[in-house]
């Protein structure tokens, strides 16, 4: 199902997800988007990545260090656990882990089922500048170009029982991004341009933004439903 949904479809999704994330505060809801995010995972390319569990750990760290006693007045409640450290610190920590969980999924699973030019395409086609969109699509280039060239590089070096310097990298890297800089010259005078990586929209593609519009719904509706972005099980 991830192959044939269009790179537009893919980011909209999370552009529509991470909204409703961010609107609700409802742990349930939270989760339940949580758990529908790990579909991304179904993709061949898209795995966990050790440095966003890291990343999401130092979020919830550092929120907590700022103000520990926030989640208790948050909540008006109070059941101590281990030392200090209280039920509603844990919700409240869950509840931001959820929507960094999330963000973090949808976010990956665009930028890595998606070619670079279906990427500035997409963002061409929601109203940002070709010339934008075209050096962000470029961005994510740059690293696989320049691992490419490395190994290349090594594996030359190494039939010639030699090793790469750091200054060497270091040039083919400015060469890559060089590279990149050319080829951004040839743009044309006029406001648009013609992008052959924007696939038709199917039913499927209609389907999947509507599910990710409904969620945004949702997330509006439970702020009247528990009369506030909250929800709080200890009242």
């Amino acid at each position: 199902m991830s192959r044939q949904l269009a790179p537009i479809t893919k980011f909209l999704v999370f552009i529509l997800t991470s909204m409703a994330a961010i609107i609700s505060n409802d742990t349930r809801f939270l989760a339940l988007l949580a758990l529908l995010s790990m579909l991304t995972y179904l993709h061949p390319k898209v795995k966990p990545y050790i440095p966003f569990l890291g990343l999401i750990a130092c979020h919830l760290i550092i929120l907590y260090l700022i103000n520990p006693s926030y989640a208790v007045s948050l909540y008006h409640y109070d059941i101590s656990w281990i030392y200090d450290f209280t039920i509603q610190d844990v919700l409240y920590l869950l509840t931001i882990m959820l929507k960094d969980i999330v963000i973090i999924n949808f976010l990956t699973y665009f930028i890595i089922s998606s070619r670079p030019s279906e990427i500035s395409a997409s963002l061409a086609e929601l109203g940002l500048p070709y010339r934008f969109a075209y050096k962000i699509g470029q961005l994510f280039t740059v690293v696989p170009t320049y691992k490419k060239t490395v190994l290349k590089l090594k594996q030359a070096a190494a039939a010639q029982s030699k090793t790469v310097s750091k200054r060497t990298r270091l040039h083919f890297f400015l060469s890559a991004n060089q590279h990149h800089a050319l080829s951004s010259r040839h743009f044309g005078k006029k406001s648009h341009r013609t992008w052959y990586a924007i696939p038709v929209l199917s039913r499927l593609d209609y389907l999947v933004l509507l599910l990710a519009l409904f969620s945004v719904i949702i997330s509006i509706s439970l702020i009247y439903i528990n009369g506030s972005r909250l929800w709080n099980p200890f009242i």
